[in-house]
């Protein structure tokens, strides 16, 4: 008896490129650091490191195919010493650098919604609606399986796993691009397994025994019966959004506070790019992005591709009054010859509130800025904060964000999977370490942030907020309360404007209330403070784009708000 169970399906297909090498190993890192400053025969170090004759020569033979090392004439024979590029890759601390490749391939594969299993498309038969019909017509006995709940998680990030461990056929291959043109995600078809005398045919070896139970529970229904419902089963699309601190170095001058000196900053960091640049500001404007447009020209002149995306979506009013600045920004970087092509704006709302920029630098690394100051809509004379982030563990955990920020468009959206791929390389780098401790925060860590440090504070709490708003009580008011409650505590909460649908009685109101509990609710005064902080006693610090007097993170888009919390001594 042939039976056919149909397993709803999501198929994914796309181009991708694949890059192919063999990396380098440590015996041939080990080599090129004892030659880095002293020539040695291959003798001497085999005898050295104490390796086989012929491992050392073919290391030796694959470091000089890529100029890492050169021959010197001795009396002894030939010997062997890095060569300037040599000494300069391995003394960098940088991985070597590795040439693969490029192949370019059609993947393709299907996530079961059963249990969120997923498997190449060449391991399944596949089959339409139309055709599992087909099938019933001429007999076939066909059990359609259906499911209900959340299914698999469909995010970006997800589906860029998945799609890393479905192209890389060997352990010298990885995924290093994907043509988001052909980028496409089906959710109409089912995958077909045909069970003989109560023997699953066709099932991928992959398959989880789950799966196996239920295509079993399918296959044993009586005949006639048309399929099953089934609760998914899989993995569920949780974001975890518990902050990671990496040891790390920071330096004061990485501080930048106050209006001029944030667009000194964005033109050290323009000028300073090598090929890429990538910005989120909540607003935009166009004569504010013709303000900086010199700097932004001789950028692209000279090779620098920028990528603009934007977040403001409080109405649609404002969403709209943002997406036609959108425009004319593209219509005037067109009509220029350096910049056409090369200045790019996004002409979606992301929905985000998060101030963030990303620029690559000549040696390879990336730079983040993580801020409250809207770079493309400023005329830079407000109180803002941005924090600088130059470990490359930091800077990957920024893209990761960023990544979330922009990547719902799926394979699709060519940036958001740049920043993947790139954040996946950076993650690959030794940590070197420091006396700082610094980690991205993102939505509601922002809460238990402020929450923690109202609780651990001993001697100030100073909170800096754009807008006071009707969330501003059980919010930052409650913790400075918190805060105050101890001997000896210097608690402040700073605001510039009273937001809707509070009014300047509220807020006095609120001073009041602030005074009677000992801490200070204060306006600021001529220079309008539009930086979100949080400050608590000599040695930690929390730059964000989060307003925690008048509002509240997202549960279901915690990346709308992005902070960095750095804790250095001093």
């Amino acid at each position: 008896m042939s039976i056919l169970v149909a397993v709803p399906i999501f198929r994914v297909s796309c181009r991708v490129g694949i890059d192919k090498g063999r990396p380098w190993s440590i015996v041939d890192e080990l080599i090129l650091a004892s030659i880095a400053r002293v020539p040695r025969t291959i003798k001497e170090l085999a005898d050295h490191a104490d390796l086989p004759r012929q491992l050392v020569v073919a290391s030796i033979a694959r470091l000089m195919r890529f100029r890492l090392i050169e021959v010197r004439a001795s009396a002894n024979g030939a010997s062997f010493m890095a060569s300037p590029y040599g000494f300069e890759a391995i003394s960098s601390g940088n991985p070597l650098p590795f040439f693969p490749k490029r192949l370019v391939r059609k993947a393709s594969f299907v996530i079961e919604r059963a249990t969120g299993t997923f498997f190449p498309t060449r391991d399944v038969l596949i089959k339409s609606p139309r055709k599992i019909e087909a099938e019933r017509k001429v007999g076939a006995d066909v059990r359609v399986l259906r499911v209900e709940g959340d299914g698999p998680t469909m995010s970006q990030e997800a589906n860029l796993n998945r799609l890393s461990e479905v192209v890389a056929q060997g352990w010298d291959e990885q995924l290093a691009s994907i043509d988001g043109r052909t980028a496409s995600v089906r959710d109409d078809e089912y995958m077909v397994v045909r069970v003989v005398d109560g023997v699953p045919r066709g099932l991928p070896e992959a398959a989880g025994d789950e799966l196996r139970r239920i295509v079993d529970v399918v296959a044993a229904l009586d005949v006639g019966n048309p399929g099953l419902t089934v609760q998914y089963s899989g993995p569920q699309s949780s974001r975890h959004t518990e902050p990671v601190y990496h040891d790390c170095s920071f330096s004061p001058e990485d501080l930048i506070i106050g209006g001029s000196a944030q667009r000194v900053e964005f033109e050290k960091l323009v000028r300073g790019a090598h090929q890429r640049v990538i910005i989120h500001s909540t607003f935009i404007k166009a004569s504010d992005v013709e303000a900086l447009f010199e700097i932004i020209r001789a950028a692209c002149r000279r090779g620098v591709r920028f990528s603009v995306f934007w977040g403001a979506e409080y109405d649609e009013e404002t969403e709209t009054r943002n997406a036609a600045e959108a425009a004319k920004i593209m219509e005037m970087v067109s009509k220029d010859a350096d910049t056409a092509g090369r200045f790019v704006v996004d002409m979606r709302t992301t929905g985000s509130h998060a101030k963030v920029m990303l620029v690559d630098t000549p040696s390879g690394e990336w730079l983040a800025a993580v801020s409250s100051c809207n770079w493309l809509k400023s005329p830079f004379r407000n109180i803002e904060l941005t924090a600088i982030l130059r470990d490359q563990a930091v800077v990957a955990d920024v893209m990761g964000a960023f990544q979330q920020i922009i990547g719902r468009r799926g394979l699709s959206d060519t940036v958001a999977t740049e920043l993947h791929l790139t954040k996946r390389d950076l993650k690959r780098l030794s940590p070197k370490g420091g006396p700082t401790r610094i980690a991205v925060i993102s939505g509601d860590a922002h809460d238990a942030l402020l929450r923690e440090a109202s609780g651990i504070a001993s001697q100030r709490l100073v909170l800096g907020c754009h807008k006071l708003g009707s969330t501003a009580r059980p919010g930052a008011l409650l913790q400075g309360q918190m805060a105050a409650s101890r001997p000896g505590m210097a608690v402040r909460v700073l605001y510039t404007m009273v937001s809707k649908p509070m009014r300047n009685r509220h807020a006095r109101e609120l001073k009041a209330e602030a005074a009677a509990n000992g801490f200070r609710l204060i306006e600021a005064g001529k220079i309008p403070l539009h930086g979100k902080f949080l400050a608590w006693d000599n040695d930690d610090l929390v730059v964000t784009s989060m307003n925690w007097a008048s509002a509240s993170s997202e549960v279901d888009f915690p990346d709308a708000e992005i902070g960095v919390h750095i804790a250095s001594q001093g």
